[in-house]
């Protein structure tokens, strides 16, 4: 695997969106059952006993994604109480969230064996969001319109993806909006009768006075710190296990800031090269996930990647691209662009797997080739037999799952 990537391309890869996010009457729907369970409360309880009982209430979330320069976090934020003031009130945290006509905040991603990147992002409600690169690279997307606009502003290059072939169930969603991708969060995690919180106490952070729990959700779990007096987060911490092990942090939170609407327009700058390209959004199929793995083995001398994450596509993405060949005055062609959607698209198969599917990747340190060795296997809708892929890229049907050391679930 290439460490020498080219770095403004790789950033571009990783901001491509995933449609994993609910609708706004589901988050609406969700408001209003977690209001009426906090007012149905007689008195209040212990802060560990109160947050424990909320955990069982509601209901999970799938992180998005969201890739190497800033992948598509989950972030949620919770609620707690004060030792010497009253009860954090859940419903006025989650007004607070849920009624956010704009917000900016401080975001950054330090993936395993790789720098620290940092960025800013800026929401704008209705459905606009903004992200921008130390690197000088910009990304402006409006879910309404299924637009993603990339501007490297230091080589006055202009990409612009045109999201087609939406499925009906995914119009409307926040499959293009990191921010909104965070109210969801909120949503799915208080609702995970699984998850264990661990109340931290007061601390400080940038010298402000903050509560804090610890969230332990499998694979992804999450710190958050509030302000008691303002009822909204300041500071969201959260691992992915990978691989690779990739750690988020989201700090220096402001709501309802004024923010400039020209901020957020999909409008070309005057002298910027243009490429426009269609992103095919229709639901990834089995074969789109084997196109990418060759792909990836194409990149890497015949091993199979690391992973089937997005931080992983971002990666091979771009060492597949660096592989063609970047001509340096113009940058990626709109076909070398394709190939790389290529990989997105079928990794998000992979992904988007149920958990009834007890899908799993095996393909670690694997080459490419050796018929007797499993690289993935799940169960299909409705089956009790795996669908089993072999190095050797053929699939056989079988009725228990290979055994394989290194494999690691997808959907624990």
């Amino acid at each position: 695997m290439p460490d020498d990537l080219h770095d403004d391309w790789e950033n571009l890869f990783e901001q491509l969106p995933l449609d994993t996010a609910p609708s706004k009457e589901q988050q609406e729907t969700l408001r209003q059952r977690v209001i009426e369970t906090f007012e149905s409360r007689p008195t209040p309880r212990s802060r560990f006993t109160a947050l424990q009982s909320l955990g069982r209430t509601l209901m999970k979330y799938k992180a998005p994604h969201w890739t190497i320069a800033a992948i598509l976090v989950g972030c949620m934020f919770w609620l707690f109480e004060s030792s010497s003031k009253p009860a954090f009130a859940l419903d006025e945290l989650v007004e607070n969230i849920m009624k956010a006509h704009t917000a900016q905040y401080d975001m950054e991603v330090t993936v395993e064996g790789q720098p620290t990147q940092a960025m800013k992002a800026l929401y704008l409600e209705p459905s606009h969001f903004r992200q921008e690169l130390l690197n000088g690279f910009v990304n402006i997307s409006d879910l309404q319109t299924g637009k993603v606009m990339g501007l490297d502003t230091v080589n006055k290059r202009a990409t612009v993806f045109n999201m087609v072939k939406i499925p009906d169930s995914a119009k409307g969603s926040t499959h293009l909006n990191q921010f909104e991708s965070m109210r969801d969060a909120l949503r799915q995690a208080m609702s995970d009768p699984d998850t264990n919180v661990t109340p931290l106490g007061e601390s400080e952070v940038d010298g402000r006075k903050v509560l804090g729990f610890r969230f332990a959700i499998p694979l992804q779990p999450m710190t958050v710190w509030a302000d008691p007096e303002t009822k909204f987060p300041v500071r969201i911490e959260s691992s992915f296990a990978g691989p690779p092990k990739t750690d988020v942090v989201m700090k220096n939170y402001e709501f309802n800031v004024e923010l400039d609407e020209s901020l957020f327009r999909l409008e070309i700058p005057e002298g910027y090269q243009i490429m426009e390209l269609d992103v095919d959004a229709s639901a990834p199929t089995e074969e789109d996930f084997v196109i990418a793995l060759r792909r990836c083995c194409e990149s890497s001398d015949g091993e199979f990647p690391s992973g089937v994450d997005l931080v992983s596509a971002s990666k091979y993405s771009a060492a597949y691209v660096v592989k063609m060949g970047i001509d340096k005055d113009t940058g990626p062609t709109a076909e070398q662009l394709k190939e790389v959607l290529l990989i997105s698209r079928g990794f998000r198969f992979a992904i988007m797997l149920g958990e009834s599917s007890d899908a799993h990747y095996a393909g670690k340190g694997v080459k490419q080739g050796d018929a007797s060795v499993a690289v993935f296997w799940y169960k299909p809708n409705e089956t009790e037999d795996y669908r089993v892929l072999f190095a050797d890229f053929s699939f056989k049907e079988q009725s228990t799952a290979p055994a394989a050391p290194n494999a690691v679930k997808l959907q624990p």
